[in-house]
This record gives structure tokens, sequence and C-alpha cells, in this order.
């Protein structure tokens, strides 16, 4: 069965779309990660493995796994395509519906026992969805309040893989992560001088 799941890659200081297709077929068991992965990314193989069976799920190690990281011709850096390349090997194994992974990226590294990491990037990234017209994100816990800096987008702070796969399946949802934007921004400003005091700066 033939799984995608909708990610992001970031090119210099942009960040630029990456669908992950995950396609199981008879045969293996075999692991495939194509679409121009650097060694962070190849090396998600063996995180994902690790992840998805301490999670308590089922990985499918009789099967010949396929990942593709589109377009192939941009170079995929870091570890970011675990979490998208765990949720489409769930999907794929149909552990989880693929129609639940409509509209919304998916960003993250996870750890060997199905935690996930804080992942460099998340506000290029998460600016990109809300442009593109995704209206959620699943992020890092540990990034959810720099991911909430966006409006306009839903925030889910993702803990470990094994809550992200309750929240999916509609048995344990999580609530989206939000912040005060007025209190953020609203406030004094925490510098002790500011541009506008040094002569020849225009005030705004």
């Amino acid at each position: 069965m033939l799984a995608k799941v909708m990610s992001c890659a970031i090119v210099g200081l942009e960040a630029e779309l990456v669908e992950v297709e995950v396609d199981l077929l008879r045969g293996g068991p075999i692991f495939n990660l194509v679409g121009l992965p650097d060694a962070a990314v190849r090396e998600s193989r063996d995180r994902v493995h690790s992840a998805i069976k301490n999670s308590g799920l089922e990985f499918p190690g009789n099967k010949r796994i396929t990942v593709n990281l589109a377009p192939a011709d941009l170079r995929k850096e870091g570890p970011a395509y675990d979490l998208p390349i765990a949720i489409g090997i769930l999907a794929a194994s149909q552990q989880i519906w693929p129609d639940k992974l409509n509209g919304a990226l998916f960003l993250g590294e996870l750890s060997l026992d199905g935690s996930t990491r804080h992942t460099k990037g998340i506000l290029p990234m998460t600016a990109l969805a809300r442009k593109a017209g995704y209206g959620r994100v699943f992020v890092p816990a540990a990034d959810a309040e720099e991911a909430a800096l966006l409006d306009d987008v839903e925030v889910i702070p993702i803990q470990n893989l094994q809550e992200l796969v309750g929240h999916l399946t509609g048995l344990r949802p999580i609530s989206p992560f939000s912040v005060d934007l007025k209190e953020v921004f609203g406030g004094d400003p925490l510098y002790a001088a500011d541009f506008a005091d040094i002569m020849g700066q225009m005030y705004m």
C-alpha cells in the first residue's frame, strides 16, 4: 500500500515542501530510502524502526519498504523527516488511516524510544505551511511555542509517536498549542537601548 505524508526541507533560509512517499511491497526485509538524502536522513531508517517498535506499534519488517523524498533533485538534510517517515510507514501498513494526514505537515526528529526531539527550522517551515494552505502542523512539543508564533495555523505538540498515533486514530486527541501574541510581542522591550536613540537612526 502507498501512503503520502507532507513535510519540509530547509534550503538556506527558505523552506521547501517535501512529499514523503512510503510504499510497502511483498518481499524483504528491505528498507530503501531515496530522494537525495544526506547521512542524517539515511540514518532515520534505524531511528524510525526502533521508535515504532518501542512505541508498542508494529513495524512491517517482513515487507519491502521504499521511502521516496520528493522532489528527488532537492537535497534533504537533517533528522526532521523521522516523524513523517514513521507516520508514512504506519499509514501504509494501515495502522492509521491515510485520510487523517490530509491538510497537515509533519516535522520532527525521533528518539529510539519514540519521543520527539527539538528540531531546527520549525518557524520557516510553519510559515511555509501557512503560505501553502496547510491548516495544521505536527511538531515536537519542545518546538510548539515557536511554531505557534504564526497565526492561522493549528499547531499540534507531539511528545512521542504513540501519543501522535492516539491523536490520529481519534482515541486520545491532543489539544492545539497556542500562545498569547500580545503578551509575547506587546510588552516593553527587554533591551537597554533603542536604535531610535542613536544619532542618525530614523525614529519609527
